[in-house]
């Protein structure tokens, strides 16, 4: 396959993460009023590691992975999925819908800043206005009318513990993975780092307090549970490994910028949300930055 063809294939993979991954918000959030989330997100790491790690041996014919990189693969899974996702819960517990969101929006901006300070790899000027452009266009797609954003003292706890979620998945996550993609497949990589995140995250759950409806979880989460599994999950992790390897970190995370724009659709497409023209502007901006990023 060409260059140019494996890296077309590359941005095809990460439309699909973005379209999984943007309408999981509003279909995995009905599922936190009867089964808490860390549970949850143990429970569905946990069947999706499996699932992937029995899809690695039926196609590879073979899961090992090697001592030298098993320290790497372990911090990935623990740091930029368990220790993620724990991270988000508590801090979405403390702090608004609306802050949590924008402040996940910042993981291009911590992961290009990585590479380029502590990497040492030069990441263009250009590249830093567009992502800031994109930024400008979440920050009005989020803050629609009906939207609350309120940074003080009582929801500091809440936005620092989100900012550090965020920092764990654009570094841990996606940075530090890009060196164990030239070795394993997505695949691979995928089954083995949620299979350790989910430990992470069954640890974390046996503090929570929130008591679990057993009975409507089998009626009304299954659903949630499934998508989360199937689409947000095997699928949109795996893709977004596989675009990771084609086009390299820096162009992969500006994605996550569409992220809020197809979740905002999708709530009115699907949920009967109202879009604003503010939301729309925003989503002109989103495009615009992120076209001014991607450009060679």
């Amino acid at each position: 396959m060409s260059e140019e063809r494996n890296h077309q294939v590359g941005h095809v993979f990460l439309v699909v993460v973005v379209l999984t991954w943007g309408a999981n918000f509003g279909i995995v959030k009905s599922a936190f009023d009867t089964i808490p989330p860390l549970l949850f997100g143990a429970f569905r790491f946990t069947v999706m590691g499996i699932l992937l790690l029995v899809a690695t041996f039926w196609r590879e014919k073979e899961i090992r992975i090697r001592k030298e990189d098993l320290g790497k693969v372990v911090m990935v899974g623990t740091m930029g999925l368990g220790l993620y996702q724990v991270l988000w819960s508590l801090g979405l517990n403390l702090t608004s819908p609306s802050n949590s969101a924008l402040i996940l929006t910042t993981q291009p901006l911590l992961g290009t800043l990585y590479i380029d300070l502590i990497k040492k790899e030069p990441v263009g000027r250009q590249h830093y206005w567009g992502m800031l452009l994109a930024l400008v266009g979440v920050v009005l797609v989020i803050l629609k009318p009906t939207a609350k954003l309120h940074f003080s003292l009582e929801t500091l706890p809440g936005d620092l513990l989100t900012l550090m979620s965020a920092f764990c998945a654009s570094i841990f996550f996606s940075v530090w993975s890009k060196p164990l993609l030239k070795t394993y497949s997505p695949l691979r990589l995928m089954s083995y780092c949620m299979i350790i995140g989910s430990l992470v995250l069954w640890i974390a759950s046996l503090f929570s307090t929130q008591p679990v409806l057993w009975s409507q979880v089998f009626e009304k989460t299954w659903w949630s549970m499934g998508y989360a599994v199937v689409f947000s999950g095997m699928l949109g992790h795996v893709f977004w490994y596989e675009g990771l390897e084609r086009i390299g970190v820096t162009k992969s995370m500006v994605y996550l910028y569409f992220i809020p724009i197809w979740a905002v659709l999708f709530n009115f497409l699907m949920m009967g949300e109202t879009i604003f023209l503010q939301q729309i502007l925003g989503g002109v901006l989103i495009l615009l930055g992120v076209h001014h990023a991607l450009k060679n």
